[in-house]
């Protein structure tokens, strides 16, 4: 893990677009039902032109890209 427990970044600038999304939750329900310790979340980066977001995220709607984070339950 890293320096912070709890939290491992995985991979950065993932397309967001609906089957990337899906893919994601897709592993998170098999995640849940194999009652493993850890999620996928999803922060949303790379603002589209003219739209910024506050501490570095982004939201859905605003964002070319996303970064998955491995999280504990």
């Amino acid at each position: 893990m890293g320096r912070f427990i709890g939290f491992e970044h995985i991979l950065n600038r993932v397309p967001n677009n609906f089957l990337t999304r899906w893919i994601v939750k897709y592993i998170n329900i098999k995640m849940k039902n194999a009652e493993s310790r850890y999620y996928l979340r999803i922060r949303y980066r790379c603002p589209k032109v003219g739209t910024y977001g506050s501490g570095g995220t982004v939201t859905k709607t605003n964002s070319k890209a996303f970064a998955l984070y491995l999280r504990v339950r």
